[in-house]
């Protein structure tokens, strides 16, 4: 394996639900060789590990014996950068952990689109440096600009389409099983609060319900024992009483399979899509009811670019990022997503009506979503972004 200072080589096997991550690394490597630079795809488990140049992994290996051994040589020319598309939380602490014991964080660099909880970060990893990258989609992702016309707004199989996964009851009643009784009922309570209140993070819904009795307050590992579980229970609320708010109408459910026994009269379960597929399945829908992930309250994921790059006129959940980085502003010829209060199924139902039925305010929409898309979000316009702040611009120089 040959390399120079100015290769980048992009870690490429993963187990994601959806396939995710493995997708999201060939569509960053693409991204880089599309502005010119030598970008390359790798697997260290099969091939020759890189010594040189900058290694790229997305959320995972969670064992540090799965990284290049030359991150852990002093002085070494390899250095790494880890996107990590989820919430802080989420994050491999083990890794981290044995990471800075091994040579400290000097080489390391961790970028993530989660704005929500990242002063978490500096107090559990003294010394990481980390910066806010958006998510981005393939340029592949875009429908045809021309395409997006009132008749083929009609046309489409489905009123609204949504995308995502549930955790089965089962799952969660099994999980919320394995607590003391006590915390099981502040874990219910937390997701209660959170659910009510659509802005609260988890982190403060923990202080609010576990620090008022002097459980826990700014501890790491407590506060992320709970995470997953109370997530799931937020997440398997808001959207299935979104779906049911749909009822009437012809719904499109493209996600896990727990969705199954939530899909009657108007609403079908169209089946698991994997995460290429989203921008497909959204193109599908009059409206792309692009909710965000559960995890983040600010922060928004790929789905709502990717429902954008698909040419549906976009309803989503209001989010701070969400207002300021497609509406307004950034949007100067009319909003590119129309947002709803997500405490409230009933809003959900009342913004999807309204678009349904103004066809040309929401082609218009679409439009607007789609351009927007194609001039600020795609993985190639993060390919500067991130050779600045990683400070390689010396190192590489696009062809």
């Amino acid at each position: 394996m040959q390399s120079t200072p100015e290769t980048i080589w992009i870690h490429r096997s993963y187990q994601s639900q959806f396939d995710l991550l493995g997708a999201m690394a060939s569509e960053i490597a693409q991204a880089f060789v599309a502005r010119g630079y030598d970008a390359r795809l790798v697997d260290i488990a099969e091939e020759e590990s890189p010594t040189e140049g900058v290694f790229v992994f997305l959320n995972t290996p969670q064992a540090i014996e799965q990284l290049p051994p030359a991150l852990f040589v002093p002085g070494s020319n390899l250095s790494a950068v880890q996107v990590h598309v989820d919430h802080p939380f989420a994050l491999p602490d083990s890794l981290l952990d044995q990471w800075t014991r091994r040579v400290g964080l000097e080489g390391f660099r961790l970028m993530l689109p989660c704005l929500d909880d990242v002063h978490l970060l500096r107090t559990r990893f003294p010394g990481l440096v980390h910066s806010w990258m958006p998510h981005g989609i393939p340029r592949e992702s875009l429908c045809d600009a021309d395409a997006l016309t009132c008749e083929a707004f009609d046309e489409r199989a489905f009123d609204v389409v949504v995308t995502g996964s549930v955790r089965s009851q089962e799952a969660i009643d099994q999980g919320l099983g394995q607590l003391d009784v006590p915390v099981q009922t502040m874990a219910k309570e937390i997701a209660h609060l959170m659910i009510k209140e659509v802005h609260l993070g988890y982190v403060a819904a923990v202080d609010l319900v576990m620090g008022s009795r002097g459980v826990i307050t700014g501890s790491w590992e407590a506060q992320k024992y709970l995470w997953g579980l109370v997530i799931a229970m937020v997440n398997r609320h808001r959207r299935i009483e979104t779906v049911k708010a749909m009822q009437g109408l012809k719904v499109g459910v493209f996600g896990s399979e727990a969705w199954q026994a939530h899909c009657m009269g108007t609403v079908k379960y169209a089946g698991e899509v994997c995460y290429a597929q989203c921008a497909g399945a959204f193109a599908r829908g009059r409206v792309g009811l692009a909710w965000g992930p559960t995890q983040f309250v600010h922060s928004y994921s790929e789905r709502i670019m990717q429902a954008m790059a698909g040419g549906a006129c976009v309803v989503a959940d209001d989010r701070l990022l969400v207002r300021r980085d497609f509406n307004g502003a950034a949007s100067p010829g009319g909003d590119s997503a129309r947002l709803f209060d997500w405490a409230n199924p009933q809003a959900a139902r009342a913004a999807v009506d309204a678009q349904l039925g103004d066809v040309e305010g929401s082609v218009a929409m679409a439009q607007r979503g789609r351009a927007l898309v194609e001039k600020r979000c795609l993985w190639e316009h993060r390919v500067d972004g991130m050779v600045e702040w990683l400070g390689l611009a010396g190192r590489l120089e696009a062809g």
